[in-house]
């Protein structure tokens, strides 16, 4: 629409200079003597500006003085058309600045892949990118095929701790409702690494897998399918990780069923140790180890640890402190409090919650009148992200860090036979998980993935009446040996503008979903979604490849009044606002749809289409600053 439109100022331009023309030949030809020869000069004159509107304007200021009731009224037309083509053209040029600056940083993205693979071969002569990518093709087929038979016992050494947690609960989560779930003929479409980084703790490897298969449930009891979805294909990232040390292996490893050591065939203990020799062989030490699975929408490379705040001060404190033991730790985190709430047994939790934040939570775990409980079913984790590090500032202080968990799941019932009933809406629950430790402590060297096991004695832990570890007896839930849960919060508006910085010059970095739920809670705080706006919320969703599940998801927790962030002053809407108006612009333009619904969040807080568009001109512009600020980095590079 935008193109019709200005090529339809162009085209008025051009009869407007025409009539002019016509009508102002009287004034040029009635100068007999040639005056307006007078000064000299090229016919081709400089002064005019684009699209020879300075021609025009020069000749319908002459014309409304000699016939002020034509020339007047064609003036204010010429005007008007200058200014909304010009407007057009800024508005076009910001555009492309925009798209340039993003073009320009995935081609930067794929030179500094390539190099720091270049880079990771020279420390390690052996590794072949082409060799690794089938390796990893084997795994991904292993796990595959392992997951389906509920037993995960030949692949356990390939995965960190926060990877089995999470595969292990919801294996019994399968196993008490009675089915098996199996992704049957599994096949890979294509598969390549799309990123590769190294820091001083790890060389980490992201892979894209697009695979297809059938989705199947199986009646544990007789055996027959319950339930069959043919999946289209689907797109999955694997990040797996190693120490920058690790050299690749000229024999079988993990991946393969072997000690990558001593290279006896793999009898893994419980403390993660290879049976033979005695190594940790689940550290990274001597192999690549899985540490994150992530689905399309949620995908993006890792950006700089050193843009956390805080992270530069934690890192002078605790050299080993790493932001993969971190994530990984919360993810055990978050699947003990699940497996809590699905036994309706505090025990799980007792290691890694601190005892005050455990008397406050466990009463959370109560069975209804009935005898049954809520539990979250299908529950799963779209982003574990750090938001900030703080440090304490005394030493008898507790070291926090705040990380984002964007999860989702149904609430659902269970009483004390194993029996499942009403299973809700799947809804999105983002929070803030806060963890702490106590000041001084330091990370020990290999428990980056070791994230469920003692860091004394290397013994993992399973739960227990107590928050000590059961075979040595040390600690493990005040914060002394590694970091405990302190607190969950919502991920609240105020949270958005506390990382906003205090204005909405430069807002927080939201995952584009988080944000659209919070829209969708403000605009629609009754409940009610009617067709035109939830088309908005649609359109929004597609662009962006937020899956039709997410949305309903967002939608449902609108319906159920979850705890989304919701701003509660007009400083927080404004904060949402411009951190979704970021998400839009950064193809460089906004969509009809866009605007309508950034439209009707403002109304819903207040705020007028006049109010909206200046925020959305004020982030354009931010943006194309951004943009070109990063380009001239970029061209320097």
């Amino acid at each position: 629409m935008r193109l019709i439109r200005s090529g339809r100022a162009r085209g008025i331009a051009v009869v407007l200079a025409v009539l002019v023309v016509m009508m102002v030949a009287d004034l040029a030809l009635a100068r007999v003597g040639g005056g307006q020869r007078y000064g000299g000069g090229s016919s081709g004159g400089g002064g005019g500006g684009g699209d020879g509107f300075g021609i025009i304007f020069y000749y319908l200021i002459q014309l409304a003085f000699r016939y002020p009731v034509v020339g007047v009224p064609l003036l204010i037309v010429a005007v008007f058309l200058f200014v909304k083509f010009g407007k057009h053209a800024r508005s076009a040029q910001t555009g492309h600045t925009i798209q340039r600056a993003q073009r320009m940083s995935r081609e930067q993205s794929a030179q500094q892949r390539q190099r720091n693979l270049e880079q990771l071969q020279q420390r390690d002569p052996g590794f072949q990118e082409q060799a690794f990518v089938e390796r990893m093709n084997t795994a991904f087929l292993k796990l595959q095929e392992h997951y389906s038979k509920q037993d995960l016992t030949d692949v356990e050494a390939l995965l960190s701790d926060g990877v089995r947690e999470r595969f292990r609960l919801q294996l019994e989560m399968d196993r008490s409702e009675g089915i098996r779930n199996a992704l049957e003929s599994p096949r890979i479409l294509s598969s390549r690494i799309v990123s590769v980084g190294s820091d001083r703790h790890f060389d980490t490897i992201h892979v894209e897998f697009k695979a297809t298969g059938t989705d199947v449930d199986y009646d544990l009891k007789t055996g027959k399918k319950v339930r069959t979805n043919t999946s289209s294909p689907f797109t999955e990232y694997w990040s797996f990780m190693r120490k920058p040390g690790a050299q690749t292996l000229q024999k079988p490893g993990l991946v393969e069923g072997f000690c990558p050591n001593c290279g006896m065939h793999l009898e893994m203990t419980d403390t993660g140790k290879c049976g033979a020799c005695d190594s940790v062989i689940t550290s990274g030490e001597y192999d690549w180890v899985l540490t994150e699975i992530t689905q399309e929408m949620e995908w993006q490379a890792i950006s700089d640890p050193a843009r956390i705040p805080g992270y530069s001060k934690m890192v002078q404190l605790d050299p080993g402190f790493s932001v993969q033991h971190i994530e990984d730790r919360t993810s055990v985190i978050f699947w003990r409090l699940m497996s809590a709430h699905f036994h309706n047994d505090p025990d799980a939790m007792r290691k890694v919650l601190h005892p005050d934040f455990m008397a406050e939570y466990a009463p959370r775990l109560r069975k209804q009148q009935d005898g049954s409980w809520v539990y979250f079913r299908e529950a799963a984790i779209g982003a574990v992200e750090i938001q900030a590090i703080r440090p304490a500032e005394q030493d008898d202080g507790v070291d926090t860090v705040e990380v984002l968990v964007k999860w989702s799941a149904r609430n659902a019932y269970r009483d004390g036979e194993g029996r499942s009933r009403g299973a809700g809406d799947k809804s999105i629950r983002p929070q803030l998980y806060v963890l702490g430790r106590k000041h001084g402590v330091t990370t020990p060297a290999g428990q980056s993935f070791r994230s469920a096991h003692c860091p004394g004695c290397g013994a993992p832990f399973e739960g227990g009446g107590t928050g000590s570890c059961d075979y040595c007896g040390r600690p493990l839930n005040d914060g002394s040996q590694d970091w405990v849960l302190m607190d969950v919060q919502s991920f609240s508006a105020s949270r958005i503008s506390a990382e906003a910085g205090g204005g909405i010059g430069r807002p927080a970095t939201v995952p584009s979903e988080v944000l659209l739920a919070g829209m969708a809670a403000a605009m629609f705080i009754d409940g009610n979604v009617d067709e035109k706006e939830e088309k908005m919320l649609r359109d929004f969703a597609a662009a962006r490849q937020i899956s039709d599940e997410t949305l309903e998801g967002i939608l449902a927790s609108v319906r159920s009044g979850e705890n989304l962030p919701i701003p509660s002053t007009p400083q927080e809407a404004r904060e949402i606002l411009a951190a979704m108006a970021r998400v839009i612009l950064a193809d460089g333009k906004v969509t009809r749809a866009e605007n309508s619904m950034l439209v009707a969040y403002g109304a819903a807080k207040g705020m007028t289409p006049a109010d909206v568009g200046l925020i959305l001109n004020q982030q354009k512009v931010l943006l194309y600053r951004e943009a070109k600020a990063a380009i001239k980095s970029m061209k320097g590079a």
